[in-house]
């Protein structure tokens, strides 16, 4: 029995439902953000994180994006409401782009979320170039039992010198 507890403990699974939700193949929705004034970077506001489905704590471990061209992850926080408008500067630069709770943000690498909690996870992401894009963003984390998840966010990011034109069709190409 110990044997197999043992085995059990390094399996390398992750599990890619549950307890924080689904994990879509293709990206739900999107949002662009123009590059306007040499700005390089904004927030995404990838929504609440709700832990509805387990009865222990979970630890996130990491943060990427998948599917990026042109962007990377320059940082990622939670927030306990929603945090800050997504396509807005990141950091924000005024109240007017945030919330009472962006105030009360804590790194998401390394939080931990209670049964029945809800957090908004924000990203702020970095543009290498004018037409930059990400078409998920991942959430990697484990439960007390060690047990790996993958929480797969559905919305798509894009900076963009002009969001009115075809700007989904270039972020299919992802």
């Amino acid at each position: 029995m110990a044997v197999l507890l043992a085995v059990s403990g390094c399996s390398d699974r992750v599990y890619l439902d549950r307890p924080l939700g689904h994990f879509p193949d293709e990206p739900s929705g999107a949002v662009c953000a123009p590059f306007a004034d040499e700005r390089e970077t904004f927030a995404g506001n990838v929504g609440p994180l709700m832990h509805e489905q387990g009865r222990v704590p979970v630890t996130i471990t990491g943060v990427s994006l998948v599917g990026a061209r042109g962007m990377r992850l320059v940082d990622a926080v939670l927030t306990p409401e929603n945090g800050t408008a997504s396509g807005a500067a990141y950091p924000p630069e005024s109240e007017v782009n945030t919330g009472p709770a962006w105030d009360q943000r804590i790194p998401a690498e390394g939080a931990v979320i209670e049964p029945g909690e809800t957090w908004w996870l924000v990203v702020g992401l970095r543009a290498e170039n004018r037409h930059a894009g990400v078409e998920h963003i991942e959430v990697d984390y484990r439960d007390a039992a060690g047990a790996r998840y993958r929480f797969r966010a559905g919305k798509s990011y894009y900076l963009l010198p002009d969001c009115d034109e075809d700007w989904q069709g270039w972020g299919g190409g992802l």
